[in-house]
């Protein structure tokens, strides 16, 4: 079970379609890496900026994960997006960019960035049913990182 509190998680199956509570009902269908994580926004936020700041791993190690090949435009990530072992980089409006991983299950998305010095953590708890709103859901999401991160410099 998830300890408590939490926030729910709610899906939509279709478009048009009622919003079902996902929160327990599915993790046993969502219960990869991704989906077996249970954290909060401010420990994501501590370990994306001690990752990318160089804390946890070997610089060998490091410049692996962030060894990265573009992201095409069809996967829907921001324009520039790159992805490598587990890192997604993605370019800042205002120079450089910003380290993280972001993923979604049944109801729910998670978008950790870090420019190493700062960090961001969305985290929605509703998908919809159909892919126009899916994007445009997760466009506002990339420009809310986009002017966290840039207004913090």
């Amino acid at each position: 079970l998830l300890p408590g509190p939490h926030a729910r998680d709610y899906q939509q199956f279709e478009p048009g379609g009622a919003m079902t509570d996902t929160t327990i009902a599915y993790l046993p269908f969502d219960g990869d890496a991704d989906g077996s994580l249970i954290s909060t926004a401010e420990d994501t936020n501590t370990f994306f900026t001690a990752l990318v700041g160089g804390e946890l791993l070997a610089p060998a190690q490091l410049a692996e994960m962030r060894r990265t090949v573009e992201v095409p435009p069809e996967h829907g990530a921001p324009p520039g997006t790159r992805y490598g072992l587990g890192l997604e980089w993605t370019p800042l409006s205002c120079g450089g960019g910003y380290w993280g991983h972001s993923g979604n299950g049944f109801g729910y998305t998670a978008w950790p960035a870090s420019d190493g010095r700062n960090a961001i953590t969305v985290s929605l708890h509703s998908r919809p049913g159909d892919e126009e709103s899916e994007g445009r859901q997760l466009g506002h999401v990339a420009d809310l990182v986009d002017h966290a991160l840039c207004s913090s410099t």
